[in-house]
């Protein structure tokens, strides 16, 4: 009896020093503060609806690169000096083969691209040598930039966070870094990861909460049209590894199937969106959904209400406040809301969700774009040590 009493009293006072740790701001260096939901105000910034069709990247010219020509009838050059010798073996004056046009020598003697080779080029070619200057001067300007990437991450003079670099179009690949919490009480941390292409998206999302329980998983993957946006093809859940809500969307027999087994069925209507697909659908099409009602499920419910923007208002990271424009759906006694942030390519820079029993609040604190980081949080002082700074 005592050794029972023995374990019961550890596990009570285990249980209680992780709920003071965890109230007591000390667990990550990087911590947002929550200060109380602001007011929607009237809109000032109008989202944009962003263009999917991003041409494919040029390569970046290495050097000095040869690009050949059909070449035109020119008269034969006047016979080179005598002391011109070296000249005269890097480019023969024989009309018929090629000549250098607009060449300039290369900064970097030692690179053998920079040097034309007419016994290997096509005899009614021309070659054109492009010079490295522009390639060192794009060098110069990307240092500079890395240089001064730092600054973004914190607020600007006007107090708000900007992207580091000028972002376009819709982006293909993106992965936001969140702190998640469960009512007032941060509990854990997660990861969105999005990524289209061919046709096709994912969406990848994960929590890991502090202490112990399981982890969070939600995997959203369909098709992806330039012009129509995202058609979900399915939604799953995981709760530590174990499956459990879904929701598949059989567009030709014109069905939406859902349910923690899969069971519950009903009629799929057009444009509709799983609980996360919606968020960049909305992203994608500037807030534009039409003013008819989308049907959207969370896996385990299933809904229908018109999305259109509620108001704007900042995200206020402790660092500086991102402006963000705000979609608030409600129906059945829960709310959603997707905080889209127009300078961060509309992305959900906080996501929220509340019913009866809970409410769950993802807020952002690290944006990448295509594979460059955008924004950071910087380490802010923890609640018992905030006025040590």
């Amino acid at each position: 009896m005592s050794s029972r009493r023995l374990i019961l009293l550890a596990l009570a006072l285990s249980l209680a020093i992780h709920l003071g740790v965890l109230g007591s701001g000390l667990l990550p260096e990087v911590q947002l503060e929550l200060p109380p939901d602001q007011d929607l105000r009237s809109i000032s910034v109008k989202m944009q609806a962003l263009d999917a069709d991003e041409p494919a990247a040029k390569p970046e010219p290495q050097g000095a690169v040869a690009q050949l020509r059909p070449a035109t009838p020119k008269p034969a050059p006047a016979k080179p000096k005598p002391a011109a010798k070296k000249m005269e073996a890097s480019a023969p004056q024989a009309a018929s083969e090629p000549i250098l046009a607009q060449a300039q020598p290369s900064k970097d003697s030692s690179a053998p691209q920079a040097e034309a080779k007419p016994e290997t080029a096509a005899p009614d070619a021309d070659i054109k040598i492009a010079s490295s200057e522009p390639v060192a001067a794009e060098m110069a300007v990307n240092d500079k930039e890395e240089a001064s990437a730092p600054a973004a991450e914190t607020a600007a003079d006007d107090g708000y966070v900007h992207p580091k670099g000028k972002l376009r179009g819709f982006p293909r690949q993106a992965t936001l870094s969140y702190q998640l919490f469960w009512g007032s009480i941060m509990a854990g941390t997660a990861t969105l990861e999005w990524s289209r292409g061919d046709g096709s998206y994912r969406l990848d999302v994960n929590g890991t909460p502090f202490i112990a329980g399981p982890k969070l998983r939600y995997l959203s993957e369909g098709r992806f049209k330039a012009k129509s946006g995202l058609l979900p093809d399915s939604l799953q859940a995981w709760r530590g590894g174990q499956a459990k809500e879904s929701a598949h969307f059989d567009y030709n027999a014109g069905q939406l199937r859902y349910g923690d087994q899969g069971d519950k069925l009903l009629e799929l209507k057009p444009g509709a969106q799983d609980i996360f697909s919606l968020a960049f659908q909305l992203g994608l099409k500037g807030g534009e959904l039409g003013p008819a009602p989308i049907q959207i499920t969370t896996g385990k419910k299933v809904y229908e209400y018109p999305m259109h923007p509620s108001g704007e208002t900042d995200y206020d990271t402790g660092a500086g406040k991102i402006r963000v424009i705000v979609f608030r759906a409600e129906g059945d006694g829960d709310i959603n809301e997707f905080w889209l942030a127009p300078e961060f390519s509309n992305l959900p820079v906080r996501i929220t969700r509340t019913d009866k029993d809970k409410r769950i609040d993802f807020r952002a604190i690290r944006i990448d774009v295509n594979g460059a980081p955008q924004w950071k949080l910087p380490p802010q002082p923890t609640r018992k040590h905030k006025n040590d700074y």
